[in-house]
């Protein structure tokens, strides 16, 4: 059966690296992530199996596209330019003039994509990846996004056609956040890697100081300076951060009550996990869930006095 895929091609390369001391969100402003699709003709998302490899095109029109190669070995042409993909990984895409994908023959290849029309952003030569490397290894959240997409089928009305846009919009969003923290982390020294690592798999446990510069072989000064320099904040920071979003995430998407949420995410008590909680979110875990995340706007907060003359 002939797939009815449109991929396009390998992202510009950007002109400049990101700092090594980059530290803000790497997430681009909406209204550039809006334009680097056109509204107009909005997303297409798909997925298709080629069950003993093949070729797919030649295309000749113009095309941004995320593709994501759950299975097989993939070599994509892209104008001037060639890319491999293997299995788990995502890649960022726009073509000009030529796009041709081929699969090695006699494996089994799945392929996911999400594509549009340039937009307008394209005309300023400029790349939204800024330096990020177009293939990333795809994270468990572009995965359920792109699933998102996909399993909004191809029916075309007004209101459908809103939703798979925004969930276009959020996946080139994620793509772009995730393939700049991974160029960010490239540049972070190898000891500093380390103790986050070690904070990531470790945030249920007692974590000190102490532990995380001995796992990175440094000073306890020497990587408050190094971690800070490259992830912004001091790793005992960093720790009480990804607790807190750990603990959140754990509030809307599980069952688990605040007493386990709060001793699965290293809190000594519940207590220290609400008022946490609340200092960060502007909520009590009780409203974190009622609300489903969503902070109430101020007039419900703080109960201000309002005057009309």
């Amino acid at each position: 059966m002939r797939a009815t895929i449109r991929f396009s091609g390998l992202a510009h390369r950007a002109r400049q690296k990101i700092a090594a001391d980059f530290q803000a969100d790497p997430v681009r402003p909406k209204d550039v992530m809006e334009t680097i699709v056109d509204a107009d003709h909005g997303f297409a998302f798909g997925e298709i199996v080629y069950s003993r490899g093949g070729i797919y095109g030649p295309l000749t029109n113009r095309y941004v596209s995320l593709i994501f190669v759950y299975e097989g070995l993939v070599k994509v042409t892209c104008d001037n330019e060639t890319a491999s993909l293997a299995g788990g990984q995502a890649a960022f895409f726009k073509n000009d003039n030529l796009f041709l994908i081929e699969m090695e023959r006699d494996i089994r290849h799945r392929v996911g994509w999400c594509e549009g029309v340039p937009g307008r952003f394209w005309e300023s030569g400029a790349s939204p990846l800024d330096g990020a490397s177009p293939v990333i290894t795809f994270s468990e959240r572009l995965n359920a996004l792109q699933r998102i997409g996909v399993d909004l089928g191809f029916s075309s009305t007004t209101g459908l056609n809103q939703v798979r846009n925004a969930v276009g919009h959020a996946l080139y969003t994620a793509f772009v956040h995730e393939a700049r923290i991974n160029e960010r982390d490239r540049f972070v020294p190898k000891p500093v890697q380390r103790a986050k690592k070690h904070i990531d798999e470790n945030i249920e446990r007692e974590i000190t100081i102490g532990q995380l510069a001995s796992i990175a072989n440094l000073t306890p000064q020497h990587l408050i300076s190094s971690f800070s320099k490259h992830l912004g904040l001091t790793p005992m920071r960093y720790l009480w951060r990804i607790r807190a979003n750990r603990g959140r995430a754990l509030l809307l998407q599980s069952g688990l009550s605040v007493s386990e949420i709060a001793y699965q995410c290293g809190y000594k008590n519940p207590f220290h996990f609400s008022r946490h909680i609340r200092q960060n979110f502007g909520m009590t875990p009780t409203e974190v869930r009622a609300n489903k995340g969503y902070r109430p706007p101020s007039d419900v907060l703080e109960d201000p006095s309002d005057s009309a003359f």
